[in-house]
Formats: C-alpha cells, sequence, structure tokens
C-alpha cells in the first residue's frame, strides 16, 4: 500500500515540476518578447534616435579629421525636423530617465535645475570675455585709415582698425556675397540696406550678460527687429558649460516687446560630440520661447591665454561646427555660424561649412569679406536706448521671421 502511495506521489511531483518548467520556459520566452520589443522601441524613440543618428556621425567626423578628410552630413540634412516642444534633451547621454528632464520654468525667474547639475554651471570663474564680446575696444573710425582692402583676387583678411594688412586669396568656388556697397546706408545710429531706395534689411543688436539690465521695451521702441542672445559658453580651459546670467531676462524682454529672437552659444568645442552637447543645451534652453532667427555656432579665440580650441585644423573645426549646425537643422531651427572674417578665412575649410549661413564680424564701414553673409555684425560700440554702455549693431539681410 506504502509502494503504491509513493508511486502516485512520484508521479504527482513529476507532472507538478514539468507545469512548473513549461511555465517557468513561457515566462522566459515573455521576458525576451518584452525586452526585445523595448529595445526597439527605445531605438525608434526620435529623441534618442537623432541623438545616436548624430552621434554615430560626429565619431565619423572626429576619426575622419584627425585624417585630414572631411566628413558627409548630407545624409542627415533631409532628416525628419522636430520642434522644441519635442525635446528633452538634457540628458541626452544618460542611460535612464530620459523623458523625466527639465526645460526652462514657464515664469523663468530661475533656471531649471539641469543647468546647474553635472557639467552645466551657472558660473565659471574661467571665463573670459571673447574676442567679439570685448567691452570698451577702441574702434577706430575706418574712414580714418587709408588702406589697400582687395588687391586681384584677394582680400585683406584684418579690419582696418589692425592696421596691417594681411591678404589671402579669394576661393573662387565659394558662394559670394552680392551685397553693394553704394546700397548701404545709415538711419540714425543703424546700419540699412536699401537698394533703389527701398529698404529690405533688419536692425539689431547681440546681447549678453555683459550688457547688464536692458530695458527692452526702450530698444523695441528704438527701432530694433532682432536680437541675438547669448545663450551660454563653454570655459576655454576646463571646458564647463556655463549659462548665460541674463538668457531669461533676455528671452522674457524680447517676447513681451515684439523682439524677434535668436540665440547663440559661445563655443570652446574640441570634438564634434561636445559640439552635439552645445547644441542639445541650446535647444534645452528655449523652453517654450519662438525662436525665429538663427541657432548659432561661435568659435572664437580667445585674448591673451591658451584655449582649448586654438590647435585645431581647419578641417577639426568645420567638422565641429557641421556637428552642431546638423543637429539644430534636424529640429526644425535655422543654424548659423558666426566669426570674423580673418576666423572664416583662416580657422575654416569654407567649402565645409558653406551650406549654412554665417554672421559675419567686421567693424569696417564697407566690409570686403566677399564671400555670402546673412548677418553683419559691423559696430561693437554702438548706442541704444535701453541698454547702459556699449552694444554690438547687426544688420540682417534676410527675414528670418518669413521662413
Amino acid at each position: 500500500m506504502s509502494m503504491l502511495h509513493d508511486r502516485k506521489s512520484d508521479k504527482k511531483r513529476g507532472i507538478t515540476a514539468g507545469v512548473k518548467t513549461a511555465l517557468a520556459t513561457i515566462a522566459a520566452l515573455l521576458a525576451i518578447v518584452v525586452v526585445v520589443g523595448a529595445t526597439v522601441l527605445a531605438n525608434s524613440h526620435p529623441h534618442r534616435k537623432a541623438a545616436a543618428e548624430v552621434q554615430t556621425m560626429a565619431t565619423e567626423a572626429q576619426v575622419n579629421a584627425g585624417k585630414g578628410e572631411s566628413v558627409g552630413w548630407e545624409s542627415l540634412k533631409d532628416s525628419e525636423t522636430r520642434t522644441s516642444d519635442q525635446l528633452n534633451f538634457w540628458h541626452m547621454y544618460d542611460k535612464e530617465e530620459e523623458d523625466t528632464a527639465t526645460v526652462a520654468p514657464a515664469e523663468n525667474t530661475e533656471y531649471p535645475d539641469d543647468l546647474v547639475s553635472g557639467n552645466f554651471v551657472e558660473d565659471e570663474p574661467e571665463e573670459s570675455v571673447s574676442e567679439n564680446e570685448a567691452e570698451g575696444v577702441g574702434e577706430e573710425s575706418a574712414q580714418s585709415i587709408s588702406r589697400n582692402t582687395v588687391s586681384g583676387n584677394f582680400f585683406d583678411q584684418n579690419e582696418l582698425t589692425e592696421g596691417v594688412a594681411d591678404f589671402v586669396p579669394i576661393i573662387s568656388e565659394i558662394k559670394k556675397s552680392s551685397l553693394l556697397d553704394e546700397n548701404f546706408r545709415m538711419n540714425g545710429e543703424f546700419k540699412e540696406y536699401a537698394p533703389n531706395d527701398k529698404k529690405t534689411s533688419f536692425c539689431g543688436i547681440d546681447v549678453s550678460k555683459y550688457q547688464g539690465d536692458i530695458d527692452w521695451e526702450a530698444v523695441a521702441k528704438s527701432g530694433v527687429d532682432f536680437a541675438m542672445i547669448r545663450m551660454g559658453s563653454r570655459g576655454y580651459s576646463r571646458g564647463q558649460v556655463v549659462v548665460d546670467d541674463k538668457l531669461y531676462d533676455n528671452l522674457r524682454g524680447c517676447s513681451e516687446n515684439g523682439i524677434r529672437v535668436g540665440i547663440y552659444f559661445y563655443s570652446q568645442a574640441i570634438t564634434p560630440e561636445e559640439a552635439i552637447e552645445e547644441a542639445n543645451y541650446c535647444i534645452g534652453s528655449i523652453g517654450n520661447y519662438k525662436i525665429e532667427y538663427p541657432i548659432v555656432f561661435d568659435s572664437e579665440e580667445v585674448i591673451g591665454d591658451s584655449y582649448r580650441t586654438e590647435n585645431l585644423t581647419m578641417t577639426q573645426r568645420s567638422s565641429i561646427a557641421q556637428a552642431f549646425c546638423t543637429l539644430v537643422s534636424m529640429y526644425g531651427y535655422t543654424p548659423m555660424i558666426a566669426a570674423s572674417k580673418k576666423q572664416f578665412a583662416s580657422r575654416f575649410d569654407m567649402s565645409m561649412i558653406e551650406d549654412y549661413d554665417w554672421w559675419l564680424f567686421d567693424t569696417d564701414e564697407y566690409s570686403v569679406f566677399p564671400y555670402k553673409y546673412a548677418i553683419w555684425q559691423y559696430s561693437k560700440t554702438g548706442t541704444v536706448e535701453g541698454i547702459n554702455g556699449a552694444v554690438n549693431l547687426d544688420i540682417s539681410f534676410i527675414d528670418y521671421s518669413g521662413r
């Protein structure tokens, strides 16, 4: 009797074990399906997909730039564009919680937490004023200096205030400017472009924390159409990303007074990956503000000190600018590259960046820069109602609000 009972018990235990094994197998298969599905879903996430695409291109750019070769970003130019409210890029390199990232609070009374965490800080002792932002620069009148600025197929890449000519060849393959000196005129403090006496340009300024508190209502009444606002900068030695102290005050002031806005970032990126990071900080900083003018990559020399980007080759620097601009354009904004005529001619391979709009820094009364540019910063010592001290003055030849 006991042996029969034992056989029945063994049989029952065998059936139970088989059921458990089957259930475990089914559970494992379901887990695999879930993991695969989650992976596919994650890879199809537009934010991560965009970052992954550009990250791959950035890696290729870094390798090719080291070989002195260009990288083709053309395959990304026709990618799906996206808008700012689709973005949560403050944690673009995090593995988890990408969708919990924050953007600027609606009231903009303080910086988002993400702006002061990790490698992104509010202030940095090493931050220096770039050559373009230096205040109190003695801007001599170009009219007081006599010097040849064009000779045959060469142009003088130095500004007249620098005193010594530095001629470089004009590259025939790069798109040329069609602007004519005789079509410029002054309207008070502001330069205008008016072919056939019909104004076709737009009056602007570019500002940062160095202008302090700005009365944007007074600025708007003075006739300013647009403002290029500094979003931030990367430190020139340690490489930390710094938000401009007046970013949100300036964004809000422009928004409330009908002044169109673009933003720029003072870059010290030494790899395309760092440029992608900078572009993402720019996009993420926008919040709900309307950005009609370009988002600008501004890479300049540092005055009186060694700096991260000084030993980059022209190809490397151009690949870095491409990475920034490519990501900006993928999200539906207009990318732009800013530089002086000397920096364009001597620090970039212009054939690699000519597909993007250019912002020229040149304080000569009439610029001899031969290539096509969309915005011209023509003065570093402008005076505008509502701003204490000097401010940079700009003229745009494109109605970006109509794009």
